[in-house]
């Protein structure tokens, strides 16, 4: 019978080395959910600057996720708040902005 040693190692570290790689994927999917996870119970954890909520979180078909941009600020909702903060003599009436 031949010496098969050479041949059956060859084929032993390529099916050795595709395992590996396929584990690792899998860690690495495994890491971004439990991430997402902490996130989601977590509202001090920021992601993309805002606190992740179901409404930004999206599964795809596939079994893959996608985080959505948060939504854009409401600045004019901002600028009349910060108008009322700085009346005078305490009245909440806004101050003109000349």
């Amino acid at each position: 019978m031949a010496n098969l040693t050479e041949y059956l190692t060859t084929k032993y570290t390529k099916m050795i080395a595709e395992i590996s790689a396929d584990l690792g994927s899998q860690v690495d999917r495994l890491t971004e959910v439990q991430n997402i996870l902490r996130a989601l119970k977590n509202p001090d954890m920021l992601v993309d600057g805002m606190p992740l909520t179901l409404d930004r979180l999206q599964v795809m078909e596939d079994g893959s996720h996608r985080i959505l941009p948060p939504p854009p600020a409401d600045t004019c909702q901002l600028e009349v708040s910060n108008a009322f903060d700085k009346a005078k003599n305490g009245t909440k009436e806004p101050v003109n902005a000349s």
